[in-house]
């Protein structure tokens, strides 16, 4: 009998789902918009709705699933029972509880950008690598980091969280509270921020405008628009500052760089690459890789699998995929 995972990724724009074999294959990914009304209270119904419309278009029935592992972008509490995700608008919400009433198996919960590094860590770029470092950077910006196969949550969970860290003392006023943080420069956001700045500066450009994405800045950049280079290189200057930071306070094998941005390829990783140099430690740089994300903007789906399989002691002396 086929046995099977449900690994989700709740964004705060879109969540993703997969369903996996025991063995590691693929049944079927898909996506819905993440519906945040009424406090997000209404979205964990259609996440389940969900699920359980794909076991029946598969014909699987419950005592084939062997867990479902889900990453939020919040905070969960160490027992994972509570999540606190405000981009979500979930505070204090059971979901563990709300998913296990659901399904009767285990359900296991952390934090996305955690899973996102898990997920690279076990099929992804960072495989056969002791310790990495995992960035997301999308909607918001986030980290996780493995050390000998084990994920780093810190005692108050917030072990990776390179989207808060510092880079521009008393800088733009984050969601945080605090001012300066890393997210409010080099997120979507923050892009979208630096481009209404620079346009009402002054600063000429022949393809953007104030309501343009991010996308559409790093297409701008890539087709040689000055100021959407301008504003690249700036996101690029202050994500190497902080990644040089990690790179000679953690010193892990490979820094790799995933979520939705990461998809502008070259056109953000050579700036990003010459910064990097410039400010980390020749020493922790000696033995380093910073390369992009094998799963791109997916990585946390394979890593909500893993988080499962990590539960029920699949990777304790035992190979995978499982027979």
């Amino acid at each position: 009998m086929t046995t099977y995972i449900v690994g989700v990724d709740v964004g705060a724009t879109t969540t993703k789902f997969g369903l996996l074999t025991s063995r590691g294959e693929h049944r079927e990914q898909w996506k819905i918009p993440t519906d945040k009304k009424n406090g997000g209270k209404d979205f964990p119904p259609q996440i389940i709705a969900g699920i359980e419309e794909r076991f029946r278009k598969h014909g699987i029935s419950k005592g084939q699933v062997l867990g479902v592992g889900i990453g939020v972008p919040g905070f969960i509490d160490e027992d994972e029972e509570v999540v606190s995700a405000p981009n979500i608008g979930w505070k204090s919400y059971p979901l563990q509880s709300v998913f296990a009433d659901a399904f009767d198996v285990p359900v296991c919960i952390n934090n996305d950008a955690n899973l996102a590094a898990a997920g690279e860590h076990w099929q992804g770029a960072g495989k056969n690598e002791a310790s990495t470092f995992f960035i997301t950077i999308g909607t918001g910006v986030g980290g996780g980091m493995i050390v000998n196969g084990e994920l780093v949550n810190g005692v108050s969970g917030t072990a990776g969280e390179i989207g808060h860290t510092l880079v521009v003392p008393h800088g733009r006023l984050c969601t945080c509270g605090r001012e300066g943080c890393l997210e409010e420069y080099v997120a979507v956001k923050g892009l979208r921020r630096s481009l209404r700045d620079h346009l009402r500066n002054g600063m000429d450009t022949s393809r953007l405008h104030e309501d343009s994405d991010a996308i559409a800045i790093y297409e701008a950049a890539a087709s040689g628009d000055a100021l959407a280079r301008h504003i690249v290189n700036e996101a690029a200057y202050y994500l190497g500052y902080a990644l040089a930071n990690v790179a000679t306070m953690l010193n892990p094998e490979k820094i790799i760089i995933g979520g939705g941005i990461s998809a502008a390829g070259d056109t953000l990783l050579q700036p990003l690459h010459l910064h990097f140099k410039r400010f980390v430690l020749k020493e922790a740089d000696r033995k380093l890789a910073l390369e992009p994300a094998r799963f791109g903007n997916d990585a946390g789906i394979y890593g909500a699998a893993w988080l499962v399989m990590k539960r029920l002691g699949y990777f304790d002396g035992r190979r995978w995929p499982l027979k």
